[in-house]
């Protein structure tokens, strides 16, 4: 139960809270990705002030995990302080794109600390091109659409424009069980589905992407990936079945097993993770928190056999996702965690990261879709040219790929861990799904 003080406000963790957070590692940091380039350049003072407005106008933005709780507890809280107890912006200068890059792998390496709000870090990145605005936020408190509804609220404070919220409260509304639906018959038949997911997992895991380049470093690397108006014009227009997230997804398939197939390893099952968001329509953009949930899009060697029955594989199961059902049975599923003290919880941590090992999918892919209200700072910053973001990707997964759509150009980044890839061998992969891309393009 939510209790209230005048000082301070102290929710529980959600189960998506919980999760990451005992998941969450200095050598895989689960930071959500955000960043925005404008045509222009910044000002350091005006944009520190509307960060400060902007975290006094989303609560979970000045969340701390709380120090006080006894270790007989089954559950974690947050506290949310009437005010950020430190100044979560540096500047940065990067004169070329060299030093941009580098900038945004310190930042995004960095598990943001959770013993004092807010729980993210933020940079403020000169570069000649246009001054960026990077966010990293500890995935513990929110996810990606609350990390760029909080870059809007800096945009619009920055700009000296009104920033409406809906009229919910923001505490409340992170209460996944309840946006998820009731326990119906679709709901019985979807977490019994899930459950056998999870047993077929132990005994057969996903397949892994072969590594090419891999270094023991902690941390992530990125790759980004812009396509111009007119090859997504041709993507967003394909009169394929399905959406364009389904091609994005069967691409992404296709990727992995040429890449595979080219190192000599054998891929039977592939397991993309897709991150469904639990916001309804009206408020899809809106509440800083964690309200995605995730599913499994997966396919098996003879799903690949055509471009045609791979897709239609994939359209089957985002279909079946939509209808109803999967996400109250995956709140089920994960509301079976065993209600352990949380010293147990915390001191068996590494044993849920290994033994999650072998649930984990074989890649990640999320999508933003088309924002059609991308943070703007105001005429005297330019436009907003563009809008990047990832979500973490810990091993044996270590690939994920963030799409999102402004201004009529498809953004993606592929963020993968060192291990995994270095940063030619990122290059060659997603020149692969380009490759793949253009094979749905001229169907």
């Amino acid at each position: 139960m939510t209790t209230y003080s005048p000082a301070v406000q102290r929710v529980p963790f959600n189960v998506v809270d919980e999760a990451i957070h005992l998941l969450n590692s200095e050598a895989e940091p689960w930071s959500v990705h955000v960043e925005v380039r404008v045509e222009a350049s910044l000002e350091e003072d005006r944009l520190r002030s509307a960060v400060a407005r902007a975290l006094d106008r989303h609560p979970m933005a000045r969340a701390r995990k709380t120090a006080t709780e006894r270790r007989a507890e089954h559950r974690f809280y947050w506290e949310i302080t009437p005010e950020a107890e430190l100044d979560p912006l540096g500047v940065i200068d990067c004169p070329n794109d060299h030093a941009l890059a580098a900038a945004r792998v310190d930042l995004q390496s960095l598990r943001v600390p959770l013993a004092e709000s807010p729980p993210l870090r933020m940079r403020l990145a000169r570069h000649p091109q246009g001054d960026v605005v990077m966010l990293n936020v500890n995935h513990a408190a929110s996810d990606a659409f609350g990390a760029v509804r909080l870059l809007r609220s800096v945009a619009r404070a920055y700009a000296g424009e009104e920033d409406p919220v809906p009229d919910i409260d923001p505490l409340r509304a992170r209460s996944l069980r309840g946006l998820a639906g009731t326990d119906d018959a679709p709901t019985k038949v979807r977490r019994a589905a899930l459950l056998a997911e999870k047993v077929r997992d132990l005994a057969f895991p996903p397949a892994r992407i072969a590594a090419d380049e891999g270094s023991p470093r902690p941390g992530y690397g990125f790759h980004h990936v812009s396509f111009d108006r007119d090859r997504t014009k041709a993507l967003v227009d394909l009169q394929l079945p399905g959406t364009v997230n389904d091609v994005l997804l069967a691409a992404l398939n296709l990727a992995i097993a040429a890449w595979n197939r080219e190192h000599r390893v054998t891929t039977n099952r592939i397991g993309v993770m897709v991150p469904i968001n639990m916001r309804p329509n009206q408020w899809r953009e809106e509440i800083v928190g964690n309200l995605l949930l995730p599913v499994r899009v997966s396919t098996d060697r003879g799903d690949r056999g055509s471009l045609r029955s791979l897709l239609a594989a994939i359209v089957r199961q985002t279909r079946r996702i939509k209808e109803g059902g999967t996400a109250a049975a995956l709140m089920e599923v994960l509301g079976r965690s065993p209600a352990l003290p949380l010293g147990a919880k915390e001191a068996t941590s590494p044993l849920l990261r290994l033994s999650g090992a072998r649930l984990l999918d074989t890649a990640l892919l999320s999508n933003l879709a088309r924002l059609d209200d991308p943070p703007n700072f105001g005429p005297q910053a330019g436009d907003t040219v563009e809008v990047w973001f990832s979500a973490p990707a810990r091993m044996p997964l270590g690939l994920s790929i963030g799409v999102v759509t402004v201004a009529g150009r498809m953004h993606l980044v592929f963020r993968y861990r060192h291990p995994l890839f270095g940063p030619d061998a990122a290059r060659r992969f997603a020149e692969r799904y380009d490759s793949a891309l253009d094979l749905f393009l001229s169907m």
